[in-house]
């Protein structure tokens, strides 16, 4: 079974033959090789620890107890028992190879310590933190916090990190879960209450700020004291000054909308619960703002919950992530596991996923490059008050003739969003119903009424007649931003500004504008197109099918079947 790499069947039958012969050593070692394979690093060290107290003078047990307690980054310890294993076997091959990478590898951290140790402004508030998941049983030895600036920091390698190590473990008791902050005083009292958070970042919210308050004497100070005591980067907390350079950009309304909702949140839970009337609503901000920044969604014993993960959660964005993490159940604890080899000193990212700069802006505080495929922009559309069939169309809309929509720069199905009004397909299906006149209204119909949203094209005087006031839409939005677009563009290549703060803004803009435009040129590309004859688009056709960019998506899924089926 092991040849065949069939190990849950051979920790089967090892156990089978543990069972008749408790005393054979050499059963010990190979299930814990087995265990090993399956990443069962605890069970393995067990099974090492038994094969020893069965043979102390054979080497294979220590071998099997280095390479565990190695997994489990406990390396110090793996040194000691591959240094005894060494003893009773000193020409064995696989002990003096795994001896040699391993103190390699703790030279190399000695010396990165050392050379890390004075670039670090914040040392002693870190440190205590550091020892404080040390003492816990955390696991991190590979790790270490890099400052770039007062507000800005990263997570290093000391030592070259291999593809599928794991780099940081921390168990559960170490874990702010949603279930610690509902079981604690606060999170009681607010149950107790009977209101219902609207939000379930809240209970860590609220409990982060009961823990603050606690100082010497909460669990979590060490955490808590490394979390920033402001969010000057967040949009919501913008002064005049970075709200001028947004003017025009949906981010405002968005941030508006946030700390809106937070004010009702907090309003909502001081009315209900006396116990949280002591703490103040910045505070609760604060709070909020600590969790949405730094939330991990696991999954702990087949529940799934929200979590703070200190360390984890201090690693920064990159789309093409270097880390896959997760709750491990035989562990009890999170570990995060690395996909792709790391570099002696370079940063360790992880991903939060694809998202418009829009969303990484307003809820981390932070804006990225050469997004553009993932930038988006909002259109706002309004059923025509001089269109024919208004009453009728209206009563489809639920009496809302209104509809607004966040889109990215694409017609394809492939994008980083899931709320319906972020789908381009539903943008352009509402102005297909908009524009459907006569006998088209048909083809939207069905049993329980019209469809709004996938709408297939019509026709061609229909998607004509779309993209003109899509075009009229994008325009209108444009017309909003006090600066052009080359103008934006100009700044970001000249790359001085104020502060990131200030960058960012200019990056946000720029994506929306970029989207914009993009409507804009869609089109006066594609309106010409839908107006030539099928033998004329024929050749045209033919390239844009061979070269897949987001305008030949829509000329291949849009403007060439109704070109080609025209009558």
């Amino acid at each position: 079974a092991v040849f065949r790499k069939d190990y849950d069947t051979a920790i089967k039958l090892f156990t089978q033959a543990i069972a008749e012969d408790q005393k054979n050593e050499k059963l010990y070692a190979n299930r814990a090789a087995t265990h090993i394979e399956l990443s069962n690093f605890e069970e393995a060290l067990e099974d090492a620890e038994t094969c020893i107290k069965l043979k102390p003078d054979w080497h294979r047990g220590y071998f099997r107890k280095g390479v565990a307690l190695e997994k489990l980054l406990r390396y110090q310890e793996a040194r000691v028992a591959f240094k005894e294993g060494e003893k009773h076997s000193p020409d064995d091959a696989s002990i003096k190879k795994a001896l040699t990478e391993l103190e390699s590898v703790l030279n190399e951290l000695a010396i990165s310590l050392e050379e890390t140790a004075a670039d670090n402004p914040d040392n002693d508030r870190f440190g205590k933190m550091v020892k404080w998941m040390k003492d816990g049983g955390c696991k991190f030895p590979k790790l270490y916090l890099k400052y770039y600036s007062e507000d800005y920091r990263g997570v290093h390698s000391l030592c070259k990190i291999p593809a599928n190590d794991c780099v940081l473990y921390v168990p559960l008791k170490y874990l702010m879960t949603n279930e610690v902050a509902m079981e604690s005083e606060i999170g009681k009292a607010i149950q107790k209450s009977g209101y219902e958070m609207r939000s379930e970042h809240s209970w860590l919210a609220v409990y982060l700020i009961q823990e603050k308050h606690k100082a010497e004497k909460s669990f979590w100070k060490p955490y808590i004291d490394i979390l920033p005591d402001k969010y000057g980067n967040m949009p919501m907390l913008f002064g005049d000054v970075y709200k001028n350079y947004l003017k025009g950009s949906y981010a405002l309304t968005m941030a508006d909308n946030r700390m809106n909702s937070l004010r009702v949140e907090y309003e909502g839970i001081c009315a209900a619960c006396p116990a949280f009337r002591k703490y103040m609503f910045l505070e609760f901000v604060w709070g909020r703002l600590a969790v949405i920044t730094r939330i991990f969604g696991l999954n702990i014993h087949g529940k799934k919950t929200s979590a703070l993960v200190p360390y984890a959660d201090m690693l920064n964005h990159i789309t093409d992530k270097q880390t896959d993490w997760q709750y491990d159940d035989k562990r009890k604890g999170y570990t995060m596991i690395t996909n792709k080899a790391v570099a002696r000193g370079e940063q360790i990212f992880d991903s939060y996923g694809r998202k418009c700069n829009g969303r990484y802006f307003v809820n981390y505080g932070f804006t990225i490059d050469n997004n553009f495929i993932d930038n988006d922009a909002v259109f706002k559309v309004r059923l025509p008050p001089n269109d024919p069939h208004f009453g009728m169309k209206l009563k489809y809309l639920h009496g809302q003739p209104m509809r607004e929509f966040q889109v990215p720069p694409t017609y394809s199905e492939d994008v980083s969003v899931l709320s319906e009004n972020m789908k381009p397909r539903n943008m352009f299906s509402f102005f297909r119903f908009l524009h459907a006149r006569d006998k088209e209204l048909l083809m939207v119909s069905s049993v329980d009424g019209y469809q709004i949203k996938d709408i297939n094209p019509i026709s061609i005087r229909n998607e004509i007649e779309v993209l003109k006031h899509i075009q009229v839409v994008a325009r209108a939005s444009l017309a909003n931003f006090p600066s052009e677009m080359k103008l934006d563009h100009q700044l970001l290549k000249v790359n001085k500004f104020m502060d990131m703060n200030h960058r960012n803004c200019v990056m946000m803009r720029c994506g929306e504008k970029e989207t914009l435009h993009w409507y804009i040129d869609l089109a006066d590309k594609a309106i010409p197109l839908l107006k030539m004859k099928w033998k004329d688009l024929k050749r045209k056709a033919a390239k844009c099918h061979q070269v897949p960019t987001r305008f030949n998506y829509y000329v291949t899924e849009v403007v060439v079947p109704l070109v080609k089926n025209q009558k």
